[in-house]
């Protein structure tokens, strides 16, 4: 386009157009750069922690979900051989994970011994043709406990009343023997991903445990929280209620203010269609609890529908009252103005066709 049609462009529509484009422009950005702030970051991690040991099992761990209602975390682990196949590689190991840590739908769950083995991987199958499955692969259903290194340094925030600030944490133990000597067969975790929605997931300890008396075993924590943007999401929620509801509050002191109802009196039929417009927002937030009482219950939802409840019973009132005070019915229908009183007496009345002259006499009529 050249500069002459520019030109003959008026200037409130060029200023329309630029001013349009800024904030389009300010907007996309700010959204964008926000959205890679609050996006979940994959689950990622190693154990143990710095480096992994040389082990003769790897496994590689992927996150599925998290239930925070339920109480569990779902994960599925990929084993393979640390050494790859060999022509010695020929063992049996049962992979085994801590059952006391195991939610009772994680296949592998037992509390009797001997305890059941999350997996048994079979070397010479495993490198072999002769393997039943293409692919080895299990799953793992782990509680979400309220406590980091033991039940007396339980966290306060691991409840559902606290949402969306609450934190739980999930525990890993796990070990390997030999299928047929029982000896210690040692693994790590070298690689893990995966995303649980509405969840941030990360790990706090990933180290290797034992003893002289105790066979070591991996042991990895993972804390388990609401994602940045599920709580960014509940935040602007609750302080878009509490605006409303400071409108609703500015609307009613206007009322004590401006006597004549018609600044306000449309704006009572509101609180109807934001009363239900909350209880729906409520039922849908992201992992919410279900029935009502967590915290932002309490400090949102509650106290901004007292407020908007009792601000359109207020502003129903004094409509009412005001109308009826200034003399006017409340509805156009019942209004009625009345004309002049007919007169009793008129000596003459004109008619564009004939005039008609009332006499002294009744039926004397001159035209």
């Amino acid at each position: 386009m050249s500069l002459s049609m520019y030109r003959n462009i008026p200037s409130k529509t060029f200023q329309l157009l630029c001013l349009s484009a800024f904030f389009i422009t300010t907007s996309i950005t700010i959204f964008v750069t926000a959205a890679s702030y609050l996006v979940v970051k994959p689950l990622n991690f190693i154990a143990p922690n710095p480096s992994p040991i040389n082990a003769q099992i790897i496994l590689t761990a992927e996150l599925i979900s998290a239930d925070a209602t339920m109480r569990t975390l779902t994960m599925n682990w990929y084993p393979g051989l640390a050494s790859g196949c060999t022509p010695d590689t020929n063992f049996v190991a049962d992979i085994y994970f801590d059952p006391d840590l195991l939610d009772v739908s994680s296949p592998s769950f037992s509390l009797t011994q001997p305890f059941l083995p999350a997996y048994q991987l079979n070397a010479s199958q495993f490198c072999g043709s002769t393997a039943p499955v293409d692919f080895a692969v299990f799953q793992t259903v782990t509680k979400l406990l309220g406590s980091n290194l033991n039940a007396q340094l339980s966290s306060e925030l691991a409840t559902l009343q606290e949402y969306p600030f609450d934190v739980y944490d999930a525990h890993f133990l796990i070990y390997a023997r030999d299928h047929d000597t029982g000896g210690v067969i040692t693994l790590n975790v070298t690689k893990s991903y995966g995303v649980a929605v509405n969840f941030e997931v990360t790990p706090t300890r990933t180290v290797i445990e034992g003893n002289l008396k105790i066979s070591p075993y991996l042991v990895v924590y993972l804390q388990v929280g609401r994602a940045k943007a599920a709580k960014a999401f509940v935040i602007l929620v609750g302080v878009s209620n509490w605006l409303v509801a400071a409108a609703f509050l500015v609307i009613s002191a206007s009322t004590l203010i401006y006597p004549n109802p018609r600044h306000y009196a449309e704006m009572f039929v509101l609180p109807i269609g934001v009363l239900f417009a909350f209880t729906s927002i409520r039922a849908n937030l992201p992992g919410a609890p279900a029935g009502f009482g967590a915290r932002i219950d309490l400090y949102t939802i509650l106290p901004v529908l007292v407020v908007v409840t009792l601000c359109g019973f207020f502003l129903l009132l004094m409509v009412l009252l005001r109308r009826l005070y200034d003399g006017k019915p409340i509805s156009p229908l019942l209004s009625y103005t009345p004309g002049p009183a007919p007169s009793t007496l008129t000596p003459e009345i004109e008619i564009p066709m004939q005039k008609i002259v009332m006499g002294s006499e009744l039926g004397t009529v001159r035209r």
